[in-house]
């Protein structure tokens, strides 16, 4: 009796090539992610027409540069994508050791990508209400939502799981033997010292730049990430 269409089995190699082009495709993508994330935040910061300020004179100079204010935010919003995914798809890849810390990283972007980059909406807000109303508005704004709880919950939640996707994800790589000691240490350099030392602006999304892009061509590096069928990557020796 002759196999259905349905049914007829499927040759070995027919369904292998477009299976190990996929995971090929995705394990690029983890891999140029990272220094995609660094590059649109230094975008971003060379864009920003109040880098370094606050209060009055951020609104004041993003009312009156509503069109530099654009292009830095949509930098950022995209850094945080590709910052976001990256954690995502190098924690999923981790098996065996490392997978609860694999998990954490999980939760952490998850807290990241759902809050982060919708805060950045509040600076075409900033501009418009300075626009029609004066610096005076912006101040009445953001005493009048200064109060509320919520905001600081999602504020709170959403810059902590930025930060520290990433790093744990690192970690857990190494932890699963995807990747060297030195690929979550240039993560945490690159964000310590780019935005906690020298500040949001184009020097610090440099010297982050260069710690993700250490982390990527330890991706490109490692062996377990050209990995097992179905996942993006599997542990060297598994």
């Amino acid at each position: 009796m002759l196999d259905s269409p349905i049914t007829a089995p499927i040759p070995a190699d027919e369904g292998a090539a477009p299976g190990r082009a996929a995971r090929t495709a995705r394990r690029w993508f983890l891999v140029v992610a990272p220094v995609l994330a660094g590059m649109l935040a230094v975008a971003g910061a060379a864009a920003d027409p109040a880098v370094d300020l606050d209060g009055r004179q951020l609104y004041r100079l993003y009312a009156d540069n509503p069109e530099a204010l654009q292009f830095k935010s949509l930098s950022y919003h995209f850094s945080y994508a590709f910052w976001g995914v990256a954690a995502l798809l190098l924690a999923w890849s981790v098996r065996g050791r490392g997978a609860w810390l694999a998990n954490v990283a999980v939760l952490l972007a998850f807290l990241g990508a759902t809050s982060l980059p919708g805060f950045l909406l509040a600076d075409f807000y900033d501009s418009g209400i300075g626009q029609a109303f004066g610096v005076e508005g912006n101040v009445a704004v953001e005493e009048a939502m200064s109060g509320m709880w919520a905001l600081q919950v999602m504020q709170i939640s959403g810059v902590a799981g930025f930060l520290l996707c990433l790093p744990v994800a690192a970690l857990a790589a190494w932890r699963g033997g995807l990747v060297p000691w030195w690929a979550p240490v240039a993560v945490v350099a690159g964000i310590g010292g780019g935005f906690f030392v020298v500040g949001a602006n184009v020097p610090g999304a440099l010297i982050m730049t260069v710690g993700f892009t250490v982390l990527s061509v330890a991706l490109a590096r490692s062996r377990g990430l050209r990995g097992a069928p179905g996942s993006v990557g599997t542990p060297a020796g598994s």
